[in-house]
């Protein structure tokens, strides 16, 4: 009896780690598990007592001395991987190794975080004072810039701090068909001065939400956008596929007002235009009109014109004005690179690199245009004006003159050779230190609802306003939401992963070492 309860010590350490492992995995501890810990310690004890006399002439040899020399060696080494791992904590610095950058802030998002001046106090109301994705979203912004401080307060235990934020939604949802719950909260971000902003969904708090409210706040003032109308120019409302309702959408996100403005009626542009937008106008403007938009041209005030080739309107007159030639073609792109996105050679898709102008200077991406024209600088330019392209299509291209025949061909002596400029910028010194600034695109289907999705379309139309109404901080290239192939686990598959990573796999290695230890001393 007295040798097997020598033994007994394995045992006890066997009872031990299964109660402690049964905890990590389940999280829940229960009088057995303490049962099992108490009897294994009993039995690790009297083995112990037992084997007193073995133990203190083993502690004499000189293997055991050499096993005790080992066993500091690797208590030391895990000393300071341990001071490393606590060092590490202290300091984190994350690395997105994603080929989708998943953990990552778009860039747009980055330079947004980095225009906050001032304090920002995000203060996310949930319940429990925790939401782990909501989480790891804000801190990756104050990652980003030591004056957004983020703060997770449960509504229910800080009632008066709810009250006073007016936060009334927040709870759990269950989702009907995966059965998941789901916690949601209302978000607020308050600069001080009364800048707040607030995010209330029922739903996962997006990248996007947090950036929207963020520029609002860096921006304070709201600028108005207005599109022109009575020409037959895009629906800034319009549902349909040829409508703008989502670029308008877009810049309601970003911060601007978007309305719209009847030129012919109140010949006028409101003090509070930010830009002048006219958007594919089929007919031509009165020439009064045409006067009111260079009068507010020439006082400094920005202006962005897509005119479609015939039959829709040139103005011809304008344009030459401001140095701009608007040719009376249509493009051709004989590279096949729109047959990319199913279009013909009538779309000419424009790759990266752009040129060096702050809207497309960091453009990684593509972009096409649906029937669109000819817009070539004026040379020379008037005196006091610089013309620059913005867009160019491909050197396989060229300007088709004939907009009668379905079969088309270049001919040398009517059409214009390529890469044909698509888009061009003019700028000018206006009083009061102000400076021009005119946009003309040879299309305005690229941005209409079917088409503003796809690939850099949306982006490009989004950046050219926030140049225009002078937000060049704000230009960025949005990136488009990864699909997320991230592995979903229970919480109990998740600390069975981390039992055998953790212990399993070293435990492993500790008896395989302990058989050879025993079968070399053999």
């Amino acid at each position: 009896m007295k040798e097997q309860l020598k033994k007994a010590d394995v045992l006890g350490l066997v009872l031990i780690a299964s109660a402690l492992i049964s905890w990590f995995i389940r999280k829940t501890w229960t009088n057995y598990q303490t049962g099992v810990i108490v009897a294994g310690a009993v039995l690790l004890v009297i083995s112990l007592v037992l084997k007193s006399n073995e133990i203190r002439e083993g502690m004499g040899r000189r293997s055991t001395k050499f096993g005790i020399n080992s066993a500091v060696s690797v208590l030391l080494l895990i000393g300071v991987l341990a001071l490393v791992n606590y060092l590490g904590a202290q300091h984190e610095k994350r690395f997105d190794t994603t080929t989708e950058r998943l953990n990552s802030l778009s860039d747009e998002s980055v330079k947004t975080a980095g225009e906050v001046k001032g304090d920002v106090q995000v203060k996310a109301f949930y319940p429990g004072a925790e939401e782990a994705r909501t989480r790891q979203l804000l801190d990756r912004y104050a990652e980003q810039n030591g004056k957004i401080k983020v703060e997770f307060i449960d509504p229910d235990k800080q009632p008066q701090l709810a009250q006073q934020y007016q936060v009334t939604m927040y709870g759990s949802a269950r989702n009907p068909m995966t059965g998941q719950q789901k916690i949601f909260g209302t978000i607020i971000l308050d600069a001080g001065d009364g800048k707040v902003e607030r995010i209330e969904k029922q739903d996962d708090v997006s990248e996007e939400d947090v950036t929207n409210a963020l520029i609002k706040l860096v921006k304070g003032e709201k600028k108005t956008i207005y599109f022109v109308s009575g020409h037959g120019e895009k629906a800034l409302d319009g549902t349909d596929r040829e409508g703008y309702q989502v670029a308008s959408g877009v810049l309601g996100k970003d911060g601007y007002v978007v309305k719209a403005l009847n030129l012919a009626q109140d010949l006028k542009i409101p003090p509070d235009a930010s830009v002048v937008v006219m958007a594919g106008p089929k007919t031509e403007p009165f020439p009064q009109e045409a006067d009111v938009l260079s009068a507010y041209l020439e006082a400094g005030g920005s202006v962005l014109l897509m005119l479609d080739p015939m039959p829709s309107a040139s103005m011809k007159d304008f344009t030459e004005k401001w140095s701009i030639t608007v040719g009376s073609n249509r493009v051709i792109d004989a590279s096949g690179m729109g047959q990319l996105l199913g279009k013909g050679p009538d779309s000419p898709l424009v790759t990266p690199p752009y040129g060096n102008h702050k809207i497309v200077e960091k453009f990684n991406v593509m972009t096409f245009f649906p029937v669109s024209r000819s817009i070539q600088p004026l040379k020379p330019p008037v005196a006091g004006l610089t013309v620059e392209p913005l867009i160019q299509s491909s050197p396989n291209s060229w300007g088709e003159s004939d907009l009668t025949s379905n079969k088309v061909s270049f001919d040398e002596k009517t059409d214009m050779r390529g890469p044909i400029t698509i888009a061009s910028v003019v700028t000018k010194d206006a009083p009061e230190g102000k400076k021009t600034r005119l946009i003309v695109f040879g299309d305005s289907d690229f941005a209409m609802n079917a088409n503003f999705g796809n690939q850099g379309n949306g982006n490009l139309f989004a950046n050219t306003v926030k140049w225009l109404a002078r937000d060049e901080n704000f230009i960025s290239i949005k990136t488009k939401s990864p699909s997320d192939r991230g592995l979903t686990m229970t919480e109990t598959g998740s600390r069975t992963v981390q039992f055998i990573v953790m212990l399993l796999f070293p435990a492993s290695v500790l008896v395989a070492g302990i058989f050879v230890w025993a079968k070399r001393r053999k």
